[in-house]
């Protein structure tokens, strides 16, 4: 299978994923979101807070390391296993240990027996891990999309059913174990891996060769995207971050659907391009034409609609949120168009130079976190917009440095989306002001999303046909092996 075929066909799984995922998802959500109180959503936000950076310990980037590599031995593999399983062990005894400390830290004593059941989901989940990274090394996406259909679903009736029987906070606890043990069922039934009872440090030498620089940048990246949580959890409580987390939900939704399906396929992708630059910049360019058309589209269109959806899908006690979920909006649309950042700076060799941007990253949400925070939760989102947007700059200059990236051609494709949107937000304030005042929200919003879309979908016609049309081909490509309207997709042959 041709690499331009390989990529096609990851994506159609990655958007078989997404789909799947995000309506079991958000059906789980919303259940539980109308079961359970803030306070419980704020003491798990605190729990996955915890769990995502000690989760980055049991394998400390090995597995890009392992997907990077070209020639991979059999000792590579059987190594970072043990090596991962032998980590998560440790660190699942040592959170035992220490939850009660971690508990008095935030005043919340119920973190304890929740950080302890949690930690056991470390050990399933490095089980599998190799597994998981192998299907993704070789650009196998069906295996591994069906995997998480599965664990989610799995998980959602373990918490849902949990959530029925009076379990309160516990049901997200079961909710995330039932999910991470069906996963590495599943994961083992359909490998053919199997580790064996080998351990060579000289190999695992030369995995960290990569997975040192790639962890670090891990590290840095996870305190980026998680201070805003520990802050608030810490200097607002738990209540407003249960709020927060939630308002969070939709755009984390949205950027899963946007975001996802190339930040899975472009890594693999990039690396094999490595040898030819110029092929590297023009697969770029051609992957943000594709990626800010739905972008804009996902994450405006949530921010335009944001009051009258979190109401009418999770109840009105949510319906605070709102202007939180519009702002987090926004912030996700810019992480978004960052998408290809990382990828290209670690297929082409240049991780060292993403670690130093994430060092002056983190900082800086850890300033607008801080600052943010004294005026309300809302400051604290506006800061971490600016300090993205401001982070682009030096992001673009080591690109264009280490590759020969333009920083202009790799922004140029968001100028027509952009225009879009506005047409897209002219068009629901207008659709909002002329309906009747007592009209149904539902009827509401659906007025705004389908006329706000047309308009959308309208002005990316007229200003950016091409790349719509690139868009439908690469869809018709996933699906059927063959554009839609003509072989457009060739324009950059991989």
């Amino acid at each position: 299978m041709t690499l331009k075929a390989q990529v096609a066909n990851g994506l159609k799984w990655q958007v078989i994923t997404i789909m799947g995922r995000q309506v079991v998802s958000l059906v789980v959500f919303t259940v539980l979101a109308r079961l359970l109180d803030p306070t419980s959503f704020g003491l798990i936000a605190l729990v996955g807070v915890y769990f995502g950076f000690v989760t980055m310990f049991t394998d400390q980037g090995i597995g890009h390391a392992l997907i990077q590599r070209q020639n991979l031995e059999p000792e590579h593999l059987d190594t970072a296993f043990w090596f991962n399983v032998g980590c998560a062990a440790i660190l699942c005894i040592a959170t035992a240990l220490l939850a009660g400390p971690m508990a008095t830290l935030y005043r919340e004593p119920r973190l304890t027996r929740l950080l302890q059941w949690s930690s056991i989901g470390l050990v399933i989940g490095a089980i599998s891990a190799i597994q998981s990274t192998l299907f993704l090394k070789a650009m196998d996406f069906r295996r591994p999309a069906i995997r998480t259909l599965i664990s989610i679903l799995a998980g959602g009736i373990v918490g849902i059913s949990m959530a029925f029987a009076g379990c309160g906070v516990w049901a997200l606890i079961g909710q995330q174990l039932g999910t991470a043990f069906a996963g590495t069922i599943f994961l083992w039934s359909v490998s053919s891996y199997r580790p064996s009872a080998r351990f060579s440090l000289r190999h695992l030498r030369e995995l960290f060769s990569v997975s040192s620089s790639v962890f670090a940048t891990s590290l840095l990246w996870f305190l980026a995207s998680r201070l805003d949580q520990l802050v608030i959890g810490r200097l607002a409580g738990v209540p407003s971050l249960g709020l927060y987390v939630v308002a969070s939900k939709f755009p984390d939704l949205a950027k899963t659907i946007a975001n996802q399906p190339i930040a899975e396929v472009s890594l693999p992708a990039l690396s094999r391009l490595q040898d030819d630059r110029e092929k590297m910049k023009q697969t770029i360019y051609r992957g943000m034409e594709l990626t800010a058309i739905v972008a804009f589209a996902a994450y405006v269109g949530l921010a335009a609609v944001a009051s009258d959806v979190l109401p009418l899908v999770i109840g009105a006690k949510w319906a605070a949120a709102a202007g939180l979920c519009s702002l987090l909006s926004i912030y996700a649309l810019i992480v978004t168009l960052q998408v290809f950042f990382f990828p290209t700076l670690l297929a082409s060799g240049g991780v060292g130079r993403f670690v130093i941007l994430n060092m002056w990253q983190t900082i800086g949400v850890l300033v607008a976190c801080l600052v943010g925070i004294q005026f309300g939760v809302a400051y604290l989102v506006v800061g971490m917009i600016v300090n993205n947007l401001v982070i682009s700059i030096p992001a673009l200059l080591f690109l264009r440095q280490r590759i020969g990236l333009s920083p202009a051609n790799y922004c140029k494709p968001c100028l027509v989306p952009l225009l879009a949107s506005v047409s897209m937000l002219a068009t629901i304030w207008v659709t909002t002001f002329l309906l009747p005042r007592d009209i149904l929200p539902l009827l509401r919003l659906v007025c705004n999303s389908c006329l706000g879309g047309i308009a959308y979908f309208i002005c990316v016609a007229i200003f950016a046909r091409p790349a719509l049309k690139e868009l439908v081909n690469t869809a018709g490509y996933a699906f059927r092996q063959s554009p839609i309207f003509g072989d457009a997709f060739d324009a950059v042959k991989l």
